[in-house]
């Protein structure tokens, strides 16, 4: 008489590999959602970044809150986080390092009633970012003049001395990237070659922190606030950034303060907005990844 084979034991087997894969696939489902959703979440407010850098060049202490890559971005109604929170930290400057607003925006109302307001807590400084800058090229030449009747002092290849307590600082602003940098048409290599030499600290504002790998080295800079690399997008722990428009990938200036080769010190902010110019495709954006929106804090010390 035949045997019959049982085959309930295969197919026990087969039923819990198939409950472990699903129950692994769900893990991992959640995970990612994880992820996303938290970052999602972490990205609808910002963080606020500190750093110290001693100057002998200053008789007293500075504090810049420095804002970058805002794209129109609001935190609370009318920006009222962000605005409540800069009031607390009571800087002596405020300085804009470019991409406000987007390049074919025709409502400037977010970046407008902010400076507006800022105002009245320091006076602000700001360089065009290249959102800014295509703007005032291509789109509407009246945005500068509309800026600066918002209580912004704009530094376009140009430099101003301002007093701050007992100090004097040099304020430079520098609008071109490195491909524009050397155009005879462009200001900025010409500017920057003519800068008369000073004692005070030099503080430059450029969107864009990879001049400081070339254009911008040794030409007696103390400190930069620049931004434009949006935190490398993707954050890796123990890492970095993953990627900058101005730089590629793996960059080297994406957050934090960063010494040039000639020791100026490179304030780069992960900024607190996000735009397409990394992918270069129109409402198409590299997702903020362990990559919390930034306001910056640089105290300049005498000591």
């Amino acid at each position: 008489m035949a045997k019959v084979k049982d085959n309930a034991p295969k197919k026990k087997r087969r039923f819990f590999k198939l409950k472990v894969f699903l129950i692994i696939l769900l893990v991992l489902i959640a995970a990612v959602g994880g992820v996303f959703g938290g970052n999602m979440i972490i990205n609808q407010n910002f963080t606020v970044s500190f750093y110290q850098i001693t100057s002998d060049k200053v008789s007293n202490n500075i504090r810049i809150v420095e804002l970058s890559d805002l794209h129109n971005t609001e935190f609370g109604k009318n920006n009222s986080k962000l605005i409540e929170k800069i009031e607390s930290l009571h800087p002596d400057l405020i300085v804009y390092a470019g991409d406000m607003m987007n390049e074919k925006d025709s409502d400037y109302s977010v970046v407008f009633e902010l400076s507006d307001e800022l105002s009245k807590i320091a006076p602000i400084y700001a360089c065009y970012g290249n959102n800014e800058l295509d703007q005032q090229l291509f789109y509407d030449s009246t945005f500068r003049r509309q800026l600066e009747s918002h209580h912004v002092t704009l530094l376009s290849n140009e430099a101003m001395d301002v007093e701050v307590g007992s100090s004097v600082i040099q304020l430079i602003g520098i609008s071109d990237n490195a491909e524009q940098f050397d155009v005879k048409t462009n200001n900025a290599k010409r500017f920057i070659e003519n800068l008369e030499p000073t004692d005070n600290c030099r503080i430059c504002l450029t969107h864009y922190p990879e001049l400081f790998n070339s254009k911008l080295l040794n030409r007696d800079i103390d400190i930069a606030f620049t931004g434009h690399a949006h935190g490398g997008h993707i954050r890796v722990p123990y890492f970095g950034g993953l990627y900058s428009p101005g730089e590629g990938f793996l960059p080297k200036f994406t957050s934090g303060v960063v010494e040039a080769d000639d020791g100026t010190k490179v304030v780069v902010s992960r900024g607190l907005g996000n735009s397409n110019e990394a992918t270069g495709i129109e409402h198409v954006e590299i997702p903020r990844i362990n990559n919390q929106p930034e306001l910056v804090v640089v105290d300049i010390c005498w000591y």
